[in-house]
């Protein structure tokens, strides 16, 4: 998996916030599924959120490595 951002990537989806796959840009969740932590990144309360990664692209980076 090629790391684009150090972070999770946010974005609106059609007036609301959803997460990234930080590879492929999927939505991954969107705003009413998001753990605090999530809500706080999205407030801009913490400055730092772990990537996330669909299934899709876990699986590509595992057989790259294989």
């Amino acid at each position: 998996m090629k790391n684009k951002t150090e972070n999770a990537i946010l974005k609106f989806n059609g007036g609301n916030l959803a997460l990234l796959c930080s590879d492929c840009s999927v939505i991954m969740k969107v705003g009413y599924e998001f753990n605090e932590e999530e809500k706080k990144f999205a407030k801009g309360e913490i400055d730092n959120l772990v990537p996330l990664f669909c299934q899709k692209c876990i699986n590509k980076n595992k057989n790259k490595n294989k």
